[in-house]
């Protein structure tokens, strides 16, 4: 039987306890499987009976290797958005901001640590955009003028359009996600906060408790999961376990069907050989006795491989409902996550596509333009006056009418078209193949599908309107262009009056 020489023993343990160090901390079960190999291979075994000790922690590395290529995706997506959003961040003195625009053009990175330290980098230049939001706007001296100034006259000029910003771009996050138990309910009480107005200083508590629970939220779900897969992997363990044994006994069983069908032939062909050698009846009758009993204990023992054919297919039929089982559960797991990723794209108050759905398919959509050249509308729609709901009946109703605004959008959209919510109370639609001559009318279809809502609050008819922005894309447009474009028409339908569509 093989085993290990000492020296490829001593390399064993060394690579494994370089292993452990390089996977130390990522999965519980892999750190306890590598560690009880360890163990073993001071015994020196043979090698034979590590088989199945490699074939679980392979297994494992398996599992980890994509749990870790998953983790790196999302933790890139995070990154992007991120970066996307401090772009549009005003306010960051001049070498903050070369440095963000340093950090915004540095290559992608390669594995988890790469995007852990971009990460934390990105939340640093966010700490910085917390504190120059909550601080007085100073005018920037020169640093000869300053020295003269030992007391500079205090300013209130705080950015209030700034700060709502924030305020929004917390919403739209908390809407975003979609935690479960005390982390989204904790964000949900802090939603409901940020839409009833909160305090500058407050701001910045309000970021650090969303980034705790957010954390949290990762955590446990990250929890959840490695739960779920240790769980199934033990199953499958199991299962093989069961399967090498039941398959063992099947072995064993076919085998001492096959001696037992041989000794009954024996036992047949010595009866004929005995009725042809034996002229006496009273022999015969001894002889035959002999082999009769012989028969009988091969009956006996053929009956015993009966019950243990028996208690194999109960044994058999046991594993193939576990199995079922554990396909069900995997399906289940499958089916939520598949949830999960479609929730990643929607916004959860009013069920329409959220920013990040919108990226994706504005930049389908422009590709799409560049190839084949049909005519492509961008439109930002606006609600009129939806502050003035929020004061007089409640955040509650505004989350109402943010709802059927939303269905309605949506509803008189082709199936080809596409809506997002933009953020607080805009959203944005892109009409493809449009006809270039005509796409005022279904703009002006969506206008007045919202006006003529039967909205009511508090027993009271309120008329409910949108001002819309519009563009088509021209020759030489990147994205921003056209939405630069429907950005400032939008001002312009508000700027006239509003509950009108303005095309650039």
């Amino acid at each position: 039987m093989a085993t290990f020489s000492d020296a490829e023993r001593t390399r064993s343990i060394q690579f494994i306890g370089k292993l452990m160090q390089a996977c130390r901390g990522h999965d519980r079960e892999l750190d306890s499987r590598l560690a009880k190999l360890k163990q073993k291979l001071d015994g020196n075994p043979p090698l034979s009976s590590l088989d199945a000790d490699l074939a679980v922690i392979e297994k494992l590395l398996q599992q980890h290797g994509h749990a870790m290529e998953e983790s790196i995706s999302l933790t890139r997506a995070a990154i992007e958005l991120g970066s996307k959003q401090l772009k549009s961040l005003k306010g960051f003195p001049e070498d903050t901001r070369r440095s963000l625009k340093e950090f915004l053009a540095s290559p992608e990175g390669y594995g988890i640590g790469d995007h852990q330290k971009k990460v934390i980098r990105l939340l640093e230049f966010y700490q910085q955009a917390i504190k120059i939001q909550l601080l007085p706007r100073q005018p920037l001296l020169a640093p000869e003028v300053a020295t003269e100034l030992s007391n500079p006259a205090p300013t209130d000029s705080f950015d209030i359009k700034a700060h709502a910003q924030i305020s929004d771009e917390l919403q739209r996050l908390i809407t975003e996600l979609d935690f479960a138990g005390a982390v989204g309910e904790s964000l949900a009480d802090i939603r409901r906060q940020l839409l009833g107005g909160i305090t500058p200083p407050l701001l910045a508590e309000i970021c650090l408790q969303i980034i705790e629970l957010i954390i949290e939220g990762t955590r446990e779900e990250r929890k959840s999961s490695q739960a779920f897969l240790s769980s199934l992997n033990e199953s499958l363990s199991a299962v093989h376990f069961n399967f090498t044994e039941s398959l063992d006994e099947g072995r064993a069983l076919q085998n001492a069907t096959h001696l037992s069908g041989q000794a009954l032939e024996r036992e047949l062909a010595a009866i004929d050989h005995t009725m042809a050698t034996h002229n006496s009846p009273l022999s015969l009758k001894g002889a035959i006795s002999s082999h009769l009993d012989t028969i009988r204990r091969l009956q006996q023992e053929r009956e015993a491989m009966a019950s243990r054919e028996r208690h194999l297919l109960t044994h058999l039929s046991n594993m193939e409902a576990k199995l079922r089982l554990m396909k069900e559960e995997t399906a289940e797991y499958k089916k939520r996550l598949t949830i999960q990723k479609h929730k990643l794209f929607l916004d959860s108050l009013t069920q329409v596509h959220n920013r990040a759905a919108l990226d994706e398919r504005l930049e389908l959509e422009y590709k799409r333009w560049l190839r084949y050249g049909t005519p492509l509308c961008l439109a930002i729609i606006d609600i009129d006056h939806f502050k003035n709901i929020n004061d007089n009946y409640g955040h509650m109703a505004g989350d109402k009418a943010l709802k059927v605004v939303a269905k309605a959008l949506q509803n008189a959209l082709r199936d080809t078209d596409f809506i997002a919510r933009f953020g607080g109370e805009e959203f944005v639609v892109l009409l493809p193949n449009i006809n270039p001559d005509k796409y005022q009318k279904p703009l002006e279809n969506l206008r007045q599908t919202v006006k003529s809502i039967p909205f009511r609050f508090r027993d009271a008819r309120v008329e409910i309107t949108i001002s819309i922005g519009a563009t088509l894309f021209r020759e030489g447009d990147h994205t921003t262009d056209a939405f630069e474009r429907a950005d400032k028409a939008l001002y312009s339908s508000k700027n006239l009056g509003r509950d009108q569509v303005n095309l650039a």
